[in-house]
């Protein structure tokens, strides 16, 4: 049996026995709802999955006619979604520190520009054939307005309600392995990239930014969408610091990750194959 929970622990699940398909997923979609480098999904029929808390902080977002997504209203984090098309569930594997081994990438075609596949495992363009699933959607950034210079990197959430603009090049990017990022953004690890505070402009829907922060934690706080449960930057204003969600970008950063941080708690199923220096907790 695998059980995973949410960052605040109001939605907890199981599942048994083996999935049917187990990848990661490289499509800008999954990069955006999960604000991560990628998304990574068990998918598990109805008589495997079942939840173990009540689910009254479940919300569902439709990001296209094939495919709803979850998270959890109250921290923002993914979350099992039904398979609306044959049944079933899409599990997060980020929520699960432990899992079944990882057989595939699907939209290997779309991989991030910060980020290169180093494993062996199969890849797909898209998804693998004979998954009957049409393909995804795309959308397309905001214009860049003639009186800002171009050289701005645009992001937003996957329903559009949030916008935003990162002023100048990330100091650095961290991909994180700690437990509190696997349950929020339910990836193999999250990918920040940290400016001033200054620096990140969010031009359109901050009313619809809600932050969660863990109650025992100094300054872990989740920032999300509250209609599609997107990670979206979040203003530190104690530390004048923002920490962006690098896969909520629409452009290019143009900077590299420089490490894996809190490698102690990665998941036991993901295995880092990169050259990156690894930091079992944060370097000083």
């Amino acid at each position: 049996m695998n059980s995973g929970k949410c960052l605040c622990d109001s939605l907890t699940w199981n599942f048994t026995g083996e999935p049917e398909h187990a990848y990661h997923c490289h499509c800008k979609m999954c990069r955006k709802l999960h604000g991560a480098t990628f998304a990574t999904f068990y998918t598990v029929s109805d008589a495997q999955f079942e939840w173990t808390s009540n689910t009254d902080s479940w919300q569902e977002y439709t990001s296209s006619e094939a495919l709803s997504r979850a998270f959890c209203n109250e921290c923002g984090s993914a979350v099992p979604a039904r398979n609306s098309e044959g049944g079933g569930w899409f599990v997060p594997a980020g929520s699960h520190q432990s899992g079944p081994a990882i057989t595939q990438h699907i939209f290997a075609d779309d991989v991030a520009p910060w980020h290169s596949i180093e494993d062996d495992l199969p890849q797909h363009a898209a998804y693998p054939e004979g998954s009957g699933i049409e393909p995804l959607p795309t959308q397309e950034p905001d214009p860049i307005p003639e009186e800002i210079d171009d050289s701005v990197v645009r992001g937003s959430c996957q329903c559009g309600a949030v916008a935003f603009h990162v002023m100048t090049p990330f100091k650095v990017i961290h991909h994180c392995h700690c437990s509190r990022c696997r349950e929020a953004r339910a990836a193999a690890h999250t990918t920040n990239g940290f400016t001033s505070i200054n620096d990140v402009n969010i031009y359109r829907g901050k009313e619809h930014i809600r932050v969660y922060k863990v109650p025992d934690a100094k300054f872990f706080t989740h920032a999300f969408c509250d209609i599609c449960g997107s990670g979206v930057p979040r203003l530190d204003e104690a530390r004048g610091i923002a920490v962006t969600p690098v896969g909520s970008l629409d452009d290019d950063p143009g900077t590299k990750p420089a490490d894996h941080i809190f490698t102690g708690s990665k998941a036991d199923w993901y295995e880092i194959k990169d050259d990156l220096p690894q930091f079992e907790e944060m370097p000083g």
